[in-house]
């Protein structure tokens, strides 16, 4: 066949499935054009996103997600997954079912199901913004706050990363151990999430826009999957239900969940929720949550002074106290690719994220989560002047 009766077939193909689908693609359009606009001007004025959006339409949106979603015993969002799934298994037999009849020509019928696909995942996208992406471009959290955020020299980095250490060590001790002389901390999720219910109810009587009704914390039913993408927690922004992977370390489970529940009060950025997480996890009167905020703090300190002065983070290594260096140690075992084909899964999962963060806006990609130093450091110096100390610099 010429190229010219190709050019000519495929035209004729699209313009017949167009014809059958022409004002869903019109809606569709539209309402896609709407979104992106609102998505645009929302990065162009923050200060209007964050009276609007984030303050004001989210907080009703989500209370209304999660009277919903509360009422499953189950997770919604791993329900809706299971939808979809099977909705594509239900296309493609079909698919191939008219594909054998030959009702209509086969190239009719590829265009079809991809202007099918096209229009789902347009809506999916759409409500993604609504329902929650919008929150990418609020203020940031240090914003009308005394927080500073400015490079670190090694010195403040190392000195951080000391008191971190310390509080860690000093509840630590108010733990037990297991055989292997790791952190015992207790396996039940649920009383988990009524501890970090809890401490988030005390974050929020503290500072208004951390405040929200209690989360909807679920135990992920898809762990191993997460774990072998090398993945701790996941917001579903469609059902309002933060997912921790039940699998991973209980210090990094605690904190991982602390983290997703910053996400589902509206803190999109990874940095932030990386940092309420310290933060509400540091304050919450949990001896657990407590000092699994500590030692995550701890880990990113130390790994941001390895970058800035190695020689002085091996020195602070030989100073870890033995049973904060052995929980590290059990982390650090636990996602030890075993395997070539694991790392390369966990290499393209981390690849997908980082270009996912980019295109929200966090131009640093994977390497934001990192950034939540840069609040707590923010946060140190704010402390240090207040008491009228001199700060590390």
């Amino acid at each position: 066949m010429r190229p010219s009766s190709v050019l000519l077939h495929t035209t004729q193909a699209a313009r017949n499935v167009a014809a059958g689908s022409r004002r869903a693609w019109i809606v569709t359009l539209t309402l896609l054009g709407v979104a992106l606009a609102l998505r645009v001007a929302a990065a162009e004025w923050p200060a209007a996103t964050e009276q609007l959006y984030s303050r004001g339409l989210y907080p009703w949106l989500h209370r209304l997600q999660t009277s919903v979603s509360r009422l499953a015993p189950v997770s919604c969002g791993e329900l809706l997954i299971v939808a979809l799934a099977g909705l594509a298994v239900f296309r493609g037999v079909r698919f191939v079912r008219n594909w054998r009849r030959r009702e209509k020509p086969r190239l009719e019928y590829v265009l079809q199901e991809v202007s099918g696909v096209a229009l789902l995942a347009a809506w999916i996208y759409c409500v993604y913004l609504g329902a929650w992406a919008y929150n990418y471009a609020r203020l940031p959290y240090a914003h009308g706050t005394r927080l500073e955020l400015r490079a670190a020299s090694a010195e403040e980095l190392d000195a951080a990363a000391r008191e971190w250490l310390q509080r860690a060590a000093e509840r630590r001790r108010e733990l037990s151990e297991d055989a292997h002389g790791v952190v015992a901390l207790s396996s039940e999720f649920e009383r988990h999430a009524q501890a970090i219910a809890e401490a988030w109810v005390r974050a929020g009587e503290l500072d208004p826009r951390l405040a929200g009704p209690p989360p909807v914390l679920r135990a992920a039913s898809a762990s191993r999957l997460m774990t072998a993408a090398g993945i701790t927690g996941i917001y579903w922004p469609f059902t309002g239900e933060p997912h921790v992977n039940v699998l991973a370390p209980l210090p990094q489970r605690m904190f991982a969940a602390l983290h997703e529940v910053a996400h589902e009060r509206g803190f999109a950025r990874e940095d932030e929720a990386n940092y309420l997480a310290v933060k509400v996890g540091a304050n919450s009167g949990d001896r657990e949550l407590e000092y699994s905020a500590a030692l995550m703090a701890f880990f990113h300190l130390r790994s941001s002074l390895s970058a800035a002065d190695f020689s002085r983070s091996l020195t602070l290594h030989a100073e870890i106290d033995p049973g904060v260096l052995r929980d590290i140690k059990s982390i650090q075992h636990f996602w030890a690719a075993p395997s070539t084909a694991l790392q390369t899964v966990r290499e393209v999962s981390s690849a997908v994220n980082d270009t996912y963060l980019k295109v929200q806006g966090q131009t640093q990609g994977v390497r934001s989560y990192g950034r939540m130093v840069d609040l707590l450091l923010a946060e140190r110096r704010a402390r240090l002047t207040n008491s009228g100390v001199e700060e590390a610099r």
